[in-house]
Order: structure tokens, then sequence, then C-alpha cells
């Protein structure tokens, strides 16, 4: 499904860090200086820990609890965030290049909130998108990725009473997870006969289907990116 499957298992039960990224103030605007937020609120739940008495007395987490919390409707999780580089962040690269491109990177999928591959905050490429999604499915990922997006202009148009339409997928990318993200790009007409527009969704679903999929934004990509 993903471009390295073996890293994104192993994303999956990683806890997301990138020390250059922080929470500020909204300034102005913010179409570009935001970042996906962190919940700890699980912390506290004793449904989240269990102890091996055989052993020792440390918690262990029971990743089978462990879940995202739900977004709500049309609030980007970047909002709030602004990207920030250590000054020392120089040290460990070869020279000025390397470190410049590494910056450059960071920035610009920072600037596209998760529609652009990111390995850094686990979020990566769904590629052959004429694979199956799964082995316990007909369904390609290209058709997957589009019902998805139906559903999410779905929400869009009760929200908004309009009748934006997925037309055809672009792109998809994935972020691991109790429950996994959806980054999804596609071309939609926003009334009959219209001209084609980029648009950009994001979504929530969950592994084995223990829970249905759900809407978390759905806009232009214009107003995005």
């Amino acid at each position: 499904m993903l471009s390295d499957d073996s890293r994104a298992k192993r994303a999956a039960t990683e806890e997301e860090s990138d020390s250059s990224v922080s929470k500020k103030p909204k300034i102005e605007d913010e179409d570009d200086t935001c970042m996906e937020d962190e919940d700890d609120s699980d912390s506290n739940n004793p449904f989240l820990w269990s102890t091996d008495e055989e052993k020792d007395d440390s918690p262990t987490i029971n990743y089978l609890n462990l879940q995202d919390p739900e977004p709500e409707w049309d609030k980007d999780s970047y909002d709030g965030y602004e990207l920030e580089f250590d000054p020392d962040g120089r040290e460990g690269f070869p020279d000025d290049k390397a470190y410049q491109d590494f910056r450059d990177y960071k920035t610009k999928a920072f600037k596209n909130r998760g529609f652009f591959e990111d390995p850094f905050r686990s979020i990566y490429p769904i590629i052959d998108l004429e694979d199956l999604w799964s082995d316990t499915t007909n369904v390609t990922r290209r058709q997957y990725l589009a019902n998805i997006a139906s559903l999410c202009v779905k929400k869009l148009n009760e929200q908004n009473r309009s009748s934006v339409e997925v037309v055809s997928i672009v792109r998809g990318n994935l972020k691991p997870g109790g429950g996994y993200k959806l980054y999804i790009t596609f071309m939609a007409r926003e009334y009959p006969d219209g001209p084609l527009v980029e648009y950009q969704a994001k979504a929530m679903d969950f592994a084995g289907g223990r829970k249905p999929p759900f809407p978390i934004l759905c806009r232009p990509a214009s107003s995005i990116s």
C-alpha cells in the first residue's frame, strides 16, 4: 500500500515527534504556519496501560486501545503551529547545500499540510493506485480513495449547500496510527458541466473496518496550500 511498508508499520506504533514544530498564537491568516496537534489526554487513561506482574511493575502501552482523537469537521490540525529551525541545526550536515536542501524539503512539506510526502511526520504516499487496497477486498486503491473523497464531499455539500462532485483521484497520502489519516488530492466539479478544480480532502479510517471512516475537511487545493 505504501512506498515502504516496513517503515510505515514501525511508524504506526511510534509517537509523532518533530522538534522543529512549535505551537504559536495565531498570526494574521496563518496560511502556512501550522502543524498537527498532539493529544496527551490519553496518558492518564487506564485502558491504555497494562502491567506484567510476572516480570516487573513497569507499565506497557496496550496499542489495541490506543487511538487518535476524532478531529472536528473543517478544522485543520495544522492550525496554530508554525515551523521553526534550530539555530544549531546545521550541525550533522556535510555542507551548507545539504542543510539548505533539508530545510527546503521540510518547509515544502509543512506548507502542504500532509498532501506532500513528509517522512518527518510519518506521512507516506499511496502508490500503485490500480492495485487492490487490501487482500480482503476487490476495491482498488484509486476507488477506495474516491470513496473516501466522496464521503468528504458529501459532508462539504451538506454544510455549504453546494454541489461539488468528485471526478478523478490525483494522488493520496497516508499517516499510520490507531486511526490512520488520509490526505487525498482530487479533481472535482463545483457545478454540473463546470470546469475541473483541484480539491483536497482529509479523512480518518480504521484498519479492519472496526469503525466507519469519517471526514475531516474538504476544500479547494488553492485554499490549503
